[in-house]
């Protein structure tokens, strides 16, 4: 089953902050495709769950967008299902009727979903009652908004993007798109999020061409029983140029990359399913679960049955 991200929109929602999250998300399930999805030696993409990406609206209808755009709605903000993520984008026109969205937002916090919102949507989680006790960030027509009807919010000035607990506000475009960042990274994984940097031309390992194809081929490929020699051929380079890039530009070799993208993807994949943990280590590229065990260990101080039991994260703390 998809993992079900909610975007809340209002009447005078800007459409380039609605579009960054859906186009973010997009790519992100893309992302999933690639890795997962295309290989004959897995049994099942669908053990590594996609998402689906819905606009809701207060009433279910469509909304005026800004510049009088009308945008359809895939439903209203409301019933009992719990998404992975809400996103209120930021809009233009003055604060919509909260009180139909309000309570459905709180039961979604309360059942676990990731919280976000930017510009004049920030105000949303504030009526809610979410942000009492933490502190956010919004611009200034919001912030004095917030400081006035909510002193319990401890608004942070100059930040653009601000991550509270499953809660993230954003107070200008540069903070909507760490927003995004953020969501891809915790919707999905690290891995998920550079890979999308790639792909919207935001991420420059020291400029460096040769490591910039080969990550972008990592990224995309780290689940394949791909050598370090035959991934420096399809490069156009050879396995010692490519070591010789790779440690200048990143610190490590070709294989400690691939390594850690696997790893970092198995970390993940434990602790939000209950796949195998052999199963897991094939999904992510190790033939060998004696390898894959040793291995984790040696990344992450325990082994992988132990992000099953929340030792993992205790021990990571801890270190």
């Amino acid at each position: 089953m998809r993992q079900q991200v909610f975007i809340v929109a209002f009447d005078g929602v800007r459409l380039g902050s609605l579009g960054m999250v859906s186009d973010a998300m997009a790519l992100a399930d893309h992302y999933r495709d690639r890795v997962y999805g295309g290989h004959a030696f897995y049994p099942s993409s669908t053990e590594v769950t996609g998402l689906r990406v819905r606009v809701l609206t207060p009433t279910g209808d469509g909304v005026c967008a800004a510049g009088g755009i009308r945008l359809a709605a895939d439903g209203r903000a409301g019933g009992s299902a719990i998404a992975k993520a809400v996103v209120l984008p930021n809009f233009d026109a003055p604060a919509p009727d909260w009180a139909k969205v309000l309570p459905w937002l709180s039961r979604q916090h309360t059942g676990g979903a990731l919280i976000a919102a930017a510009g004049a949507s920030v105000l949303a989680l504030a009526e809610a009652g979410l942000l009492d006790g933490r502190e956010a960030v919004a611009d200034g027509h919001t912030a004095r908004l917030v400081e006035t009807r909510h002193p319990a919010v401890s608004l942070l000035p100059g930040l653009p993007m601000l991550v509270s607990g499953n809660l993230i506000t954003a107070a200008n475009l540069d903070g909507e798109q760490q927003l995004v960042r953020e969501l891809v990274r915790r919707i999905g994984s690290p891995n998920q999020r550079d890979w999308v940097d790639e792909e919207l031309g935001s991420h420059d390992p020291a400029g460096d061409a040769t490591v910039e194809r080969f990550l972008q081929l990592a990224r995309e490929r780290y689940a394949e029983p791909h050598s370090i020699a035959a991934i420096a051929t399809e490069l156009g380079t050879t396995e010692r140029t490519l070591r010789r890039h790779c440690r200048a530009v990143l610190g490590e070799s070709p294989g400690d990359v691939l390594r850690r993208l696997r790893l970092d993807a198995a970390r993940i994949m434990l602790s939000r399913s209950s796949i195998p943990v052999e199963r897991v280590g094939t999904l992510v590229g190790y033939a060998d679960a004696g390898a894959f065990r040793s291995q984790f260990r040696r990344r992450f101080g325990h082994a992988p049955s132990a992000v099953r039991h929340g030792e993992g994260s205790r021990q990571t703390t801890r270190q």
